[in-house]
């Protein structure tokens, strides 16, 4: 399963995110475009919690949710409120203000079906005027960064070395960790696990076509973690859609 392996180490391996910027845009977005003045927050793809807690601690009414039981299961030992579960599939009777899908989980969806069932499963989560927010990679990020990309990291008890291709003719983004962690019981055996992460990158092109307009009004196509359109260099794209009453 994904992210078994990597579960444990996840945030050492995302020391380097500035997950900030995120809290800093999701602020913005609540005060320009939320109407409700205590809004609610559901994640998906929310991995070990990183950002919930962010969240949790600027005030936030918020749960979480993963597909990867391990990543739930760390975001809960951090007493995170966490929810394993399907992106197309949310298993909750409640809805939101506000539904967020980002750092690229959602280009693990590997079909525009896929992107189709999404978007009806969170329009039967949001609240009345409630927003969407996600965000994808592009292919401008693939080809700049993760061509033929290596990358190792080493601590006490675990290293791994990541190795990250584009494959241009197919728009498939592979990720391929290789992982030694140090047994608990004996210090000096160390065991080996593999992983291979897929995402697909679709052009704004192919999500907007799929967009259902009549449950959402596309409020926003935006570069990076800025309100400025998007353009052909744009790294990460941020999209935000309301829902229609």
């Amino acid at each position: 399963m994904k992210y078994e392996a990597l579960a444990p180490v996840y945030d050492r391996l995302m020391n380097h995110v500035e997950y900030d910027e995120w809290v800093v845009l999701i602020d913005n977005v609540l005060q320009k475009f939320c109407q409700n003045k205590n809004p609610s927050i559901l994640e998906l793809g929310g991995g070990t919690g990183i950002l919930a807690g962010k969240l949790l601690s600027s005030g936030y009414s918020y749960i979480g949710s993963d597909l990867s039981f391990s990543m739930c299961k760390q975001a809960l030992l951090k007493g995170i409120p966490f929810v394993c579960s399907d992106c197309r599939h949310i298993p909750i009777d409640k809805i939101f203000d506000l539904i967020i899908f980002l750092y690229d989980g959602i280009n693990y969806l590997q079909t525009l079906n896929d992107y189709s069932i999404l978007f009806s499963e969170v329009y039967n989560h949001l609240s009345v005027n409630g927003l969407f927010l996600f965000d994808i990679t592009t292919e401008t990020n693939s080809v700049k960064y993760f061509m033929d990309y290596f990358d190792f990291e080493d601590y006490e008890d675990i290293s791994f070395v990541r190795h990250s291709f584009y494959d241009m003719k197919n728009s498939l983004q592979f990720n391929e960790f290789t992982i030694f962690q140090r047994d608990s019981q004996n210090k000096n055996f160390f065991r080996k696990a593999n992983e291979k992460h897929i995402q697909k990158v679709y052009s704004v092109k192919n999500i907007e076509s799929i967009i259902p307009l009549d449950k959402f009004k596309i409020i926003g196509i935006w570069d990076n973690f800025s309100f400025k359109k998007y353009s052909q260099k744009s790294e990460r794209i941020h999209f935000l859609l309301k829902k229609i009453a």
